[in-house]
């Protein structure tokens, strides 16, 4: 029994858990202070996920309070970086997502600003052959048709985006470059290596391989826009979610994880409503239609049904899940899949 609370421990601490705690502390801070449940403009400033947020839609709305009738300061242009100096619950009683992002000149909204660090990485040249995971660690950078600035521009990569890198380059003025592999677009996409973290193979190792696949399960509650990973009965995890809007609903039932991937480019829809997202991390499918639980970097707006049938998490969150859940994944390989050995972990949607 000692042991399996001390693990139980661990993993909340390690995963969402932790990772909405502030979320919960400023919900109950704003509810005890704001009496009629309105907006609360002595909310407690928190500390932020992270220090820096990125505008994910143009003509984002800096207000002077943390409430959607305070009066608006300026706006936000498409992809401006800011400085993130903490966050605060509004305390409006109807708001599924009341937080805000304190700003230098005002408040904004949280579910349009990625939260990000802006990190630069020791560039290493790889050897002939050699091959890594990679990760975004900068706000945004450009990923351009060759190893040189002014190639052409072929997409922007977002913070917390994984890439597989194949090689190096360095360009005339000395700067080394990745090249990355995109299984659907090919190998012809190369960006500034100080931008890319090397993911080390330790962060692919299994959480919890002691405790039996047939224990684990990942519950999915539509409702509440939750997500519960289980070992037996104790609960080792929750996080947040965004699930599928009307017409294009997460499927519940019970299923099984059939496949994993660190890193997918996924495209669909159509007109106004298609899609072309490069480096989607940490995806765990479950259905043989596509859906996935993954990481979410062109929103921030979990706990409301607004996605195209996948369970879209934080980064973090979905790197969890994604070591947690059965089979485990090996670090060489792109797609891991189920063999006979043993059943994968159960994921219910309700």
């Amino acid at each position: 029994m000692n042991k399996a609370l001390n693990r139980r421990s661990v993993l909340k601490l390690a995963g969402g858990i932790l990772a909405t705690a502030p979320f919960v502390q400023a919900a109950r801070f704003a509810q005890a202070s704001s009496g009629m449940g309105g907006p609360n403009f002595d909310a407690e400033v928190l500390p932020a996920r992270r220090p820096f947020g990125r505008a994910i839609h143009g003509n984002l709305v800096v207000r002077e309070q943390p409430s959607s009738t305070a009066k608006a300061v300026r706006q936000l242009s498409f992809n401006e970086v800011v400085a993130v100096l903490g966050q605060v619950d509004s305390g409006e009683a109807k708001a599924y997502n009341p937080i805000w992002y304190k700003l230098q000149d005002g408040y904004i909204h949280s579910g349009f600003v990625q939260p990000c660090d802006n990190v630069t990485n020791l560039a290493v040249p790889l050897a002939p052959s050699e091959a890594f995971w990679g990760e975004i660690t900068v706000p945004l950078t450009e990923a351009r048709s060759a190893a040189d600035p002014n190639a052409r521009l072929r997409y922007r990569y977002y913070y917390g985006c994984v890439f597989h890198v194949i090689a190096s380059l360095a360009d005339e003025q000395g700067t080394w470059w990745y090249q990355i592999s995109d299984e659907n677009a090919g190998n012809g996409f190369f960006a500034r290596a100080e931008q890319i973290r090397r993911i080390d193979a330790g962060e692919f190792a299994p959480i919890s391989p002691d405790v039996p696949t047939e224990a684990k399960r990942v519950e999915i509650d539509l409702a509440k826009q939750l997500v519960y990973a289980y070992e037996g009965d104790y609960q080792v995890f929750t996080a947040r979610t965004a699930t599928g809007m009307s017409g294009m609903r997460t499927t519940p039932g019970l299923h099984r994880v059939i496949k994993k991937t660190p890193s997918r480019h996924m495209t669909g829809g159509a007109g106004s409503g298609y899609y072309d997202l490069p480096g989607i991390a940490w995806c765990t499918y479950f259905t043989s239609s596509g859906i996935a639980l993954h990481a979410t970097y062109w929103h921030n707006d979990y706990g409301r049904p607004r996605s195209h049938g996948c369970v879209n998490l934080l980064p973090e969150d979905a790197k969890w899940l994604f070591r947690w859940a059965t089979p485990p994944s090996p670090y060489d390989q792109r797609w891991t899949r189920p063999n006979g050995d043993s059943l994968p972990s159960t994921v219910k949607v309700f």
